[in-house]
């Protein structure tokens, strides 16, 4: 008994498919795992009239690894049909040109064949146009002939279209003047035109919810006269403790909030007790529900299992049991135990070139690039930047105010500050005093030394008078 429509009838039919070519290659090489078992007696049919449904496995007869990686020698695949090779875009011949599917194998004519039908051999273009030229007496009977028609009339030669239009021509131009001009402006805010009445204004609100800009909705509600007192607010009102009581409140938990006592409450006593062994008073620590001294334990008691397995220690895991050599550094460490590439020498320089380059002229700080990376040694600390100076925000460092300045300069910038009652050559001659070199130049720092000294004394001045004056006249 055979398998109907098994994978060993393929069915192979007239047909130049990829796909049934190929099964065709296999035709009377392979069989199916159904046939297989029972030619080797592993199938018994208790019913032979009774044909097995569903489709047997595709096996080969001689199957092997072999086989099944050398598939190109034992089961080559099959060569495009002729007539299908053409659709096919992967496969072309060396030196083939890809071009269209539809153009592979097409039939071109000759290079004597023209499409077309041949003309008369002689004729020219103007013989063509002029053929049915009139002139004279002939043209003027043919005008009035063809004058009848009404493509003629209504489409004449070089001319526009004739519609039967009269358009009147005005002497101001063509079409009809608006009138009167109107402002642009009353046409997009007319002010003059009539305003809504108060009833058809309540009917939008109420169809369309239209309210004047800035008007108060109102919800028509029926309130008590209450509500009309200035002092009058919703909701119950809090109970507010005397002045200076709220503290006590808050941490006395005997009391209400309004500073009088909690209404006593009668439960019973299993749920207090539950209630102070859960929810233990502030304070104090917790209880560990094991009885009133705890679970019954000898002095000596330890708890968890003893190992017994092994003699390992908390102390041993830590320390570990390595020997005196295993605990020693490795012999490269440090340096380099590779034949050739040690590195002695008997100077004591450092080698390398430092992070921070003291050793070269750092560039100015305005001409210093973003990307410029090194560190010069001049950068400021984790204070300077998160304490900047007074008037860094301003483009003026501290250091501007100790730079020593001639007079002149010195006069002008005294003069642009708002300080008053400043006596500038009076505070000139003490600044020379305190540099004593003989320079004729003093800073700006020693200039607001000296000012604050003199308001000091003018400010001990005034207290010391208004102390006196204090005083009881005996």
């Amino acid at each position: 008994m055979t398998l109907s429509k098994s994978a060993s009838d393929p069915g192979l039919r007239s047909s130049g498919s990829l796909r049934v070519a190929g099964t065709g290659s296999l035709l009377g090489q392979t069989t199916n795992l159904y046939d297989s078992m029972k030619a080797q007696g592993k199938i018994r049919e208790q019913f032979a009239s009774i044909r097995p449904s569903g489709r047997s496995i595709v096996l080969p007869p001689a199957d092997s690894a072999g086989r099944n990686l050398q598939s190109e020698i034992y089961y080559p695949l099959p060569q495009t049909p002729v007539r299908e090779r053409r659709f096919r875009r992967t496969s072309h011949e060396p030196g083939e040109i890809t071009v269209h599917h539809g153009l592979k194998e097409q039939r071109l004519p000759g290079n004597g064949f023209r499409y077309g039908t041949g003309g008369i051999k002689g004729a020219t273009a103007e013989d063509c146009l002029k053929a049915g030229q009139l002139l004279g007496v002939a043209e003027y009977r043919n005008s009035v002939a063809e004058a009848v028609y009404d493509s003629n009339k209504r489409e004449p030669l070089a001319r526009s279209y004739i519609r039967g239009h009269e358009v009147k021509m005005l002497h101001e131009g063509f079409g009809i003047p608006s009138g009167k001009p109107q402002d642009a402006k009353l046409v997009i805010f007319p002010v003059d035109q009539e305003q809504t009445t108060e009833e058809a204004r309540s009917q939008y609100r109420t169809t369309h919810g239209s309210y004047l800009p800035g008007e108060r909705v109102e919800r028509n509600y029926s309130m008590p006269a209450e509500t009309k007192d200035a002092a009058f607010r919703f909701g119950a009102v809090e109970p507010r403790p005397a002045n200076g009581a709220g503290v006590a409140l808050a941490l006395n938990m005997d009391v209400e909030d309004n500073g009088t006592c909690r209404k006593t409450r009668l439960v019973q006593r299993t749920v207090e007790d539950y209630r102070h062994v859960q929810h233990p008073k502030h304070f104090q620590k917790s209880h560990a529900k094991q009885g009133p001294s705890g679970p019954p334990r000898p002095g000596d008691h330890q708890y968890g299992i003893k190992s017994a397995v092994s003699d390992y220690t908390a102390e041993s895991c830590i320390k570990g049991y390595y020997s005196l050599e295993e605990q020693l550094p490795d012999q490269d460490l440090g340096r380099s135990a590779k034949p050739g590439r040690r590195n002695v020498t008997t100077e004591t320089r450092s080698f390398g070139v430092p992070s921070v380059r003291c050793d070269i002229l750092a560039p100015p700080d305005a001409k210093r690039s973003l990307a410029d990376n090194q560190s010069y040694g001049d950068e400021p600390s984790a204070a300077a930047l998160l304490c900047p100076q007074r008037f860094e925000s301003q483009g003026v460092p501290d250091s501007e105010f100790l730079v020593r300045r001639p007079k002149d300069e010195l006069r002008e910038l005294v003069e642009r500050s708002t300080v008053e009652g400043v006596d500038f050559d009076d505070l000139w001659t003490k600044g020379l005093q305190l540099f004593d070199d003989g320079l004729p130049l003093v800073s700006l720092d020693a200039l607001l030394y000296l000012q604050s000294g003199i308001i000091e004394e003018r400010v001990g001045r005034q207290m010391s008078r208004g102390a006196a004056s204090a005083l009881p006249v005996q």
